[in-house]
């Protein structure tokens, strides 16, 4: 094998069933078409799965992932990724979590972790400059995250290790547990931590020294320094993200009539100052932090000292945590939201996927279609700070209406009948995110369809932020259309081609192992396709520019788009909830509707080469990305009849 430069060059393959561990050479053949991370972790469950398993059941596999600018100078190098096949969806899972876990794996002497089968009891995985031992977990298991990252360091003794580790929520396969690492930060969206809980294994701890070789050291700094100096230009994110971090954009989005409030009800709330980050910073904020290589530093870290909503120092709240437990749910309380955030964090759960569940239970309170025999005696007014609280416990612990609400807002709403299936708000069985796509840009409506995981509002990209801040991510040169048409526009002014565009770019950071963030701004002040290939050409050796990274980039939607129609997904799926073809009740963006997601999907599909009809990549299309195998099993799996 080659000196793989940039990557550790092994795979650390486990076998839970029957504790066999192996090392493995990582796959120049992916490596060459795919790059790594995301795409890397695509081609094996591709490989690997059989369409139909049970998600939750021994034949899925949970992949752990890096990159090869994970772990380097690259600003922002602190991501890893998890792929798995989603218990929420049934469909294409990645989750992305930023902090150190990703680096320190990588300098374990491993790019990639694969976890198969299920452990008769529980586990945990210890990782350590290229070795790896299984160690029982019995006792951690029930332990909350905080708890079992402090006992399994001081077991190990390394303090510096980190620890990405499920809590009670993946324990008890709430189908949108999230895996946390370093106590805070998660890998939350499409239940990676129901999988990891699934296969009884709690945690995954890693260190090393191992060191990432570099083809070309100096063309690779001075990549680098491109990269850093082109984000000091970045004035937008740097006046938004840095002094308040995500949280800033709550006024913002409220301003613009674009901050999802009462379950999609609008885009305006009244009282959204009282959870904005200006507020935070002036109440409950102890210090910012940063992930791994990051010079934007837009993590928080709050406390609240006192009262019925006393809360320990830890990490967050993030803005989609604020909206999703704030605004989505028409409450305004500052400490009752850290509060929220601590215990998801500590129980293990996606914000997003919570807040989104909670409001959807609020809503049906509202309209009748729960009432207090169903809650448990729980009042679930709007706003109620107790109420969210409460079920946030009981989400966790899967107790009470906690226990139909862990199942996600898809089959929860089947489960409650008589027209809540018409008023969850999900695409593919994920939750809607806190930005609302009527008031944002309707670019995020065709993203919220389309996208492979589900309605996700970064993964592939942050398709919004092209209408919304007029950011083009570098990709002018690429064919996005210029300037951007009005954000509230849908057919015929190119945004089929531009979210094809944005989604590739979003890849680039996917399969690198880098953070969205410093992608996202204009030509000059961010990292574009054409730096990303600056540094990888020097860190790995291999020329590349920026429209052989961008096809590579579409060779892996491609793919995760295949998945999807291997499990059965078709047009139908690419739709969204019928709240989002209502108008908005009030607020600046009063009135805006989806009117024409067929258009959209049209436009969409015929940029990406894809069947009209059925969404499915055309056989052209799939041959001119290399993937003829995927070609031929998609067309042998039409030719079997059905039994």
């Amino acid at each position: 094998m080659k000196q793989l430069f940039g990557y550790a060059g092994k795979v650390l393959r486990v076998n839970l069933t029957n504790k066999k561990i192996l090392r493995q050479n990582s796959r120049e053949d992916i490596i060459d078409k795919y790059i790594g991370c995301v795409g890397y972790a695509a081609r094996v469950l591709w490989e690997e799965i059989k369409p139909g398993i049970d998600p939750l059941g021994p034949q899925n596999k949970l992949i752990f992932a890096t990159g090869p600018l994970t772990g380097t100078l690259c600003p922002a190098s602190g991501s890893h990724e998890i792929c798995t096949k989603s218990p929420l969806t049934g469909a294409w899972a990645e989750s992305r979590s930023g902090g150190f876990f990703g680096p320190k794996l990588k300098f374990s002497g491993f790019d990639f972790v694969i976890l198969e089968g299920r452990a008769k009891k529980p586990v945990y995985l210890l990782v350590h400059d290229g070795e790896a031992e299984i160690r029982d977990a019995k006792e951690l298991w029930g332990k909350t995250v905080h708890e079992t990252t402090e006992v399994v360091l001081e077991e190990i003794g390394d303090p510096e290790a980190s620890v990405a580790c499920i809590g009670p929520a993946g324990e008890k396969l709430v189908r949108f547990a999230a895996v946390m690492n370093d106590k805070d930060n998660a890998a939350a969206r499409c239940g990676t931590g129901a999988v990891m809980g699934s296969k009884k294994i709690k945690a995954l701890v890693t260190n090393g020294i191992q060191e990432i070789s570099i083809a070309q050291p100096e063309a690779f700094d001075k990549a680098v320094t491109e990269a850093n100096e082109a984000l000091k230009k970045n004035m937008p994110n740097i006046h938004t993200i840095i002094p308040l971090g995500t949280i800033g954009l709550v006024n913002i989005y409220n301003g613009r009539g674009a901050l999802p409030t009462k379950y999609g009800h609008t885009g305006y709330f009244e009282t959204a100052e009282k959870i904005s980050g200006e507020t935070l910073e002036n109440t409950f904020l102890v210090k910012r932090r940063a992930c791994f290589g990051c010079s934007m530093g837009c993590d928080r870290y709050s406390e609240v000292k006192s009262g019925p909503w006393a809360t320990p120092p830890h990490q967050g709240p993030e803005y989609e945590t604020t909206a999703m437990l704030g605004s989505w749910c028409l409450h305004d309380n500052l400490e009752a939201i850290v509060r929220a955030n601590y215990l998801c964090n500590n129980y293990g759960l996606d914000t997003i996927s919570t807040g989104n569940l909670i409001a959807f239970a609020m809503e049906c309170y509202d309209k009748g279609l729960l009432t207090i025999a169903d809650t448990g005696g729980l009042e679930l007014g709007w706003g109620d700070s107790a109420a969210i609280i409460n079920l946030i416990e009981n989400i966790a612990k899967r107790e009470g209406l906690g226990d139909l609400l862990a199942e996600g807002v898809r089959r929860a709403a089947a489960k409650i009948g008589k027209g809540a299936e018409e008023l969850a708000l999900h695409v593919k069985g994920l939750e809607i995110p806190a930005h609302e796509p009527r008031g944002e840009a309707k670019s995020t409506a065709l993203l919220y369809a389309t996208s492979p995981r589900g309605a996700c509002h970064m993964h592939p990209y942050w398709t919004g932020s092209w209408e919304f801040n007029q950011w083009t991510g570098g990709l002018i040169e690429l064919g996005l259309p210029w300037p951007p048409p009005d954000r509230f526009a849908e057919t015929g002014v190119g945004k089929g081609l531009a979210v094809k565009l944005l989604m590739l770019h979003g890849i680039i950071q996917d399969i690198t192992g880098v953070c969205r963030f410093p992608a996202l701004g204009k030509e000059d002040d961010c990292i574009t396709p054409k730096r990303y290939a600056r540094m990888l050409s020097a860190l790995t050796g291999r020329e590349i520019n920026q429209f052989e990274l961008m096809k590579i980039s579409e060779r892996v939607l491609n793919l995760e788009k295949c998945f999807n129609v291997r499990e059965g997904l078709t047009r139908k799926d690419d739709t969204l909830p019928r709240k989002m073809r209502e108008p908005i009740a009030t607020g600046p963006t009063k009135g805006q509707a989806v009117t024409d997601l067929d258009g959209m999907l049209d436009e969409y599909y015929e940029a990406c080469g894809w069947n009209k009809k059925t969404s499915t990549p055309t056989r052209k299309k799939l041959e001119e990305l290399g993937l003829k195998d995927v070609a031929d099993e998609l067309a042998g799996m039409a030719k079997t009849p059905k039994t």
